[in-house]
């Protein structure tokens, strides 16, 4: 489960990447490399940003048809896979199961995989 301040640092460095103009349509919070983290799907972009101190992972997805998502969970924790071209990540510990299952669903709908 994301703490608090580690939730406000994965936000203070995404609000940060976020070019001009750019909107956040959906986000979901989990571990990243072992760190707490942020999903954020935008109108341009997958970001993916964890709290890892002094130099935060940083990925970037372009939402396109060669962006797939996978998800797993069960009731009290989902994981979400993201593989674009030799790139895959993966989201885990995300407590809100159905935040995790609405943002898979949100991918696959942007990149015409529903």
């Amino acid at each position: 489960m994301l703490s608090r301040r580690s939730a406000k640092t994965a936000a203070a460095v995404i609000s940060a990447l976020l070019h001009d103009g750019e909107m956040v349509e959906f986000g979901v919070g989990g571990n990243f490399l072992g760190k707490s983290a942020f999903a954020v799907l935008t109108d341009q972009r997958l970001l993916l940003v964890n709290d890892r101190e002094w130099k935060p992972d940083v990925v970037n997805l372009d939402v396109d048809s060669s962006l797939e998502v996978q998800g797993m969970g069960d009731d009290r924790s989902a994981s979400l896979t993201f593989t674009s071209g030799a790139t895959t990540v993966m989201v885990e510990s995300i407590s809100d199961t159905a935040l995790a299952r609405e943002m898979a669903q949100r991918v696959r709908a942007r990149t015409g995989q529903a």
